[in-house]
């Protein structure tokens, strides 16, 4: 009992408990006994007023008569009649010859004082004296001071036997069992046995029975997962022991893998070696292979028209002989003689054709060579320059009716070598002529020209029929051709592709564009560009 009643006296929740019921309580209790004092006070004031009215209703004349007839008995029985109203504690008649009966002491605070005339009623109302009265406050006051200490007191041993009983039932029911609790969680181990909480509240379902079963279930479940912790403990650390051998073996297996890979790349360093030579050999028998085809394409082209030549200055050797021998006879006519001038004619005809084919094929063959690079760059306006190349292509094959359409801003001025690029577009357009409009009634170029990032690029399209992948594939080689029969060269697209790289640029294909022919893109350095003014008319449209 005294363990308990000091746990009661140190418990904290019991102690804030005490205090806020003693606060709250002596609260309650002053405002209550405030209250009741002032409704005291007011009933004792109004009590006074009451004895004031009364003394008006009722002594009032009665004085008024003893003093008339100076009757000092009656005014004696009158005067001790008033002094014994309570809270009356100073009384004074005076009549109207200053003659004054008094009772008590006159005090001038914590009083009420009332003066009343005395009238005596005969056929004329006449003042006789006056009635002074005084109720003293300080008996009030002190009546209410006892009355006040006598309900504290009581208020205050009420509250803390109230509160005092509170907090033992609070101890019994909510503190006992949270220091019990407190006791038990101290105690748990994960390393002893489990032992449930148990409250002694006499099999009662109450918030700590909930609590208990609460603790006790989440006890259970924090010893499973820690009992599962530690098997996967166990099996982590097994884990690590394989892992451990694992890498020794690992260790041993790259040092193998490191000593075989090394060997290995011993004998790859010979493969590749080999390798290297083999692709040497082949580079050069690809030079060789193209080379021959060169060769062979240009004595080809060449052959034909030397051939001819031969063939030709044969026969004039021939018509010559004949010739001679007719002179030198004595029946010869001048008909045979214009016959074998006229022979001799066309051989001679024949020859001048395939010398100047020759030349021409040579020409081409030059313009192909790398010596175009040391061409000086000019500077010259785009547009200028693509007009002029359309304009003598349509006249060199004239008369096939072809529109060609230009879109160039007239103020682009490039600086490069107007030579290689006069080549490129020409045979761009040359060829368009020559193969793109075959069974087209209306047939259409357009050239579009503009400078993207610092490079010019001249878009070349046509509305012609579309070139088979198998040919798109080998446009840009040389002598390939599929018009040898008639008289084509296949150096015309090769050649510009050359160009196109000594101009440092690159030319791309494209199967359709916007006119739903094929397509040529150019692109190369625009050099050095001059900027002029603006002109509202800078995209130019030009058909011939």
């Amino acid at each position: 009992m005294i363990s308990s009643s000091k746990q009661l006296l140190k418990s904290p929740i019991g102690r804030k408990l005490m205090l806020s019921i003693v606060l709250f309580s002596s609260l309650i209790t002053l405002l209550t006994t405030v209250y009741q004092l002032i409704n005291d006070y007011k009933s004792d004031i109004s009590r006074i007023d009451s004895a004031f009215s009364s003394i008006e209703k009722v002594n009032l004349d009665v004085l008024a008569a003893s003093i008339w007839v100076i009757d000092e008995r009656l005014i004696n029985t009158q005067l001790n009649g008033l002094s014994q109203l309570p809270d009356f504690s100073y009384i004074s008649i005076k009549d109207d010859s200053g003659q004054e009966w008094i009772y008590g002491e006159l005090k001038n605070r914590d009083v009420i004082e009332r003066s009343f005339p005395l009238m005596y009623q005969n056929t004329d109302n006449v003042q006789v004296g006056t009635l002074v009265v005084q109720a003293d406050l300080n008996t009030i006051y002190q009546r209410l001071y006892d009355k006040a200490i006598i309900i504290l007191l009581s208020n205050a041993i009420k509250t803390f036997l109230v509160a005092g009983f509170i907090l033992f039932l609070v101890w019994l029911n909510v503190t006992k069992h949270l220091l019990k609790l407190s006791q038990y969680c101290e105690q748990i181990s994960l390393d002893t046995p489990f032992t449930p909480l148990e409250f002694d509240r006499k099999n009662k379902q109450d918030e700590f029975s909930l609590v208990a079963d609460a603790i006790n279930t989440m006890q259970q479940q924090v010893r499973a997962s820690f009992k599962t912790i530690q098997e996967s403990k166990d099996e982590l650390q097994a884990a690590l022991e394989d892992r451990e051998r694992l890498l020794e073996l690992e260790r041993s297996y790259k040092d193998e893998l490191a000593r075989q890979v090394k060997e290995q790349t011993k004998e790859l360093e010979q493969s590749l070696l080999i390798l290297k030579r083999a692709q040497q050999v082949l580079v050069e028998q690809e030079k060789m292979a193209a080379l021959g085809g060169l060769v062979s394409g240009v004595a080809h082209e060449i052959n034909t028209p030397i051939g001819i030549c031969l063939t030709a200055a044969s026969s004039q050797l021939t018509h010559v002989e004949e010739l001679i021998e007719l002179i030198h006879s004595d029946h010869a006519t001048l008909e045979q003689i214009n016959d074998i001038l006229e022979e001799y004619k066309q051989s001679c005809q024949l020859i001048v054709n395939n010398i100047t084919r020759a030349s021409g094929l040579i020409q081409k063959f030059k313009s192909m060579a790398a010596e175009q690079r040391n061409e000086k760059h000019s500077e010259f306006n785009l547009l200028q320059l693509i007009t002029d190349i359309a304009e003598s292509t349509q006249i060199m094959f004239s008369p096939q009716d072809v529109e060609i359409g230009i879109n160039v801003d007239k103020d682009i001025y490039v600086s490069s070598n107007q030579s290689l690029l006069n080549q490129i577009i020409g045979n761009i357009l040359s060829n368009a002529f020559t193969h793109a409009f075959i069974g087209v009634e209306y047939s259409k170029i357009l050239i579009n020209a503009y400078v993207e990032e610092g490079v010019v690029k001249i878009e070349i399209q046509n509305n012609g029929v579309p070139i088979p992948e198998e040919v798109a594939e080998h446009m840009f080689e040389p002598f390939y051709t599929t018009t040898r029969n008639k008289g084509g060269t296949g150096l015309g697209l090769s050649a510009a592709f050359n160009a196109a790289t000594l101009l440092k640029g690159t030319i791309q294909y494209f199967e359709s564009h916007s006119l739903g022919g094929p397509a040529f893109v150019l692109s190369f350095p625009k050099g050095f560009t001059c900027e002029k003014e603006p002109d509202m008319g800078n995209n130019i449209e030009h058909f011939e």
